[in-house]
């Protein structure tokens, strides 16, 4: 029965896509108009929030089957992405610098954002569901691989799409939602509620088996929002370009950033076969330099986004691999919580770091995420792979 997990991957990737598209966007379309940076940042951030506290509400919920709820929550979502776009392009002609703008895409971003947090909760109960004790890590590899590729290539497909309207990426996602609603409707059965057995002890946030890995997974959403929601301002004020040339520069950089996400973990896990210890120290050392390429040499920005692709597809791949192999079988549904709740985290943390930083000063964002993830490779190149991976816990 690959095939329905096949359809949960594509539910989640498409899922990731979609929320993660808003990101490269959110720049041009403020300045089109008229919101501050941070403003926009607050736009990103309120949806990470409350897609936080989605998740946690929706994985409580019983009041109807687990097919019917994410049906229903996949419906409500895309509606809220159509919404949000039809309300931009109203505004776009009708209420450019209108001051309650704000707060009129805050409602439909807030809702969106709540409702996605259920996608992702049921999605990763409906995995667990379907494996066993002997294929869970497995299965929660395949969604933690969904989640990550989709934080990447949504922005790609976003600045792709820029070009033909700003909001032409929302509608796609909208898109894509539908018809991952169909699929799960039409081919996954409307199964009896399977309670998967819970330890009486949860997995804590200071395990000492995971904790390090949990950090650099935290600390790379947390440069990649910022990265995202700033770079349209970067570029124009940099470079001088327009909002369309933005856009284009953008769009065809993010691409090639999804694309060398891609293939890097191709390589990683057919040819190179290493311990996740190497792979987040290179993960680390690549997207440091492009995040430093992009500070000092932004007219070379498509060198700077392949490095960058190369160190998001390792870093990815080595926390997400590095704390699922550090707990045993019964843990891995916390592990895959935890990992879940980073990107949601890295969603609401980045994007109002990102702008606050950006208002003060255009190089800030960026000399912020080099510091932090310096120091997250250094204290990589000291930890000893015995006390990463050990699989004793010290809390």
């Amino acid at each position: 029965m690959k095939y329905r997990f096949i359809i949960m991957f594509l539910i989640v990737l498409c899922g990731m896509i979609s929320i993660a598209a808003f990101n490269p966007i959110i720049g041009p379309l403020s300045r089109t108009l008229g919101l501050s940076e941070l403003q926009s940042g607050c736009l990103v951030s309120v949806a990470g929030l409350c897609w936080l506290l989605g998740g946690y509400f929706w994985e409580k919920q019983t009041f109807m089957s687990r097919k019917m709820m994410l049906a229903s929550i996949m419906l409500v979502y895309l509606i809220t992405l159509i919404l949000f776009a039809l309300l931009a392009d109203y505004a776009e002609t009708r209420l450019k610098g209108s001051t309650s703008l704000f707060w009129i895409f805050l409602v439909p971003r807030a809702i969106s954002g709540f409702f996605f947090g259920g996608i992702t909760a049921i999605a990763q109960a409906y995995v667990m569901g379907w494996t066993t004790r002997e294929t869970r890590t497995r299965g929660m590899a395949l969604f933690g691989a969904a989640n990550g590729l989709g934080f990447v290539l949504g922005p790609a497909m976003s600045g792709g799409m820029a070009a033909i309207g700003l909001t032409a990426p929302m509608y796609a996602a909208a898109i894509l939602i539908f018809a991952m609603m169909l699929l799960f409707v039409l081919l996954i059965a409307n199964e009896p509620e399977q309670e998967m057995h819970r330890q009486a002890s949860v997995l804590s946030l200071n395990d000492g088996r995971i904790r390090f890995y949990l950090w650099i997974g935290l600390v790379l959403s947390l440069a990649l929002n910022i990265v995202q929601v700033t770079i349209a301002f970067y570029v124009q004020d940099t470079l001088g370009y327009n909002v369309q040339a933005a856009t284009q520069l953008i769009g065809l950089g993010l691409t090639i950033s999804g694309v060398m996400v891609v293939v890097s973990q191709i390589v990683i896990s057919k040819y190179l076969q290493w311990p996740p210890q190497r792979v987040l120290r290179v993960g680390l050392l690549f997207v440091a330099l492009g995040m430093l390429g992009l500070l000092t040499f932004i007219q070379f920005a498509y060198i700077d986004f392949v490095l960058l692709g190369i160190g998001i597809g390792f870093t990815l791949l080595g926390y997400s691999a590095g704390a699922s192999h550090a707990v045993q079988d019964h843990e891995q549904r916390s592990v895959a919580s935890y990992i879940a709740a980073l990107q949601g985290g890295g969603s609401f943390l980045g994007p109002v770091t990102g702008t606050a930083l950006y208002t003060a000063h255009l190089a800030y964002p960026y000399s912020f995420c080099i510091l932090l993830i310096g120091v997250t490779g250094l204290l990589a190149l000291k930890k000893r792979p015995a006390a990463i991976s050990s699989s004793s816990s010290a809390k």
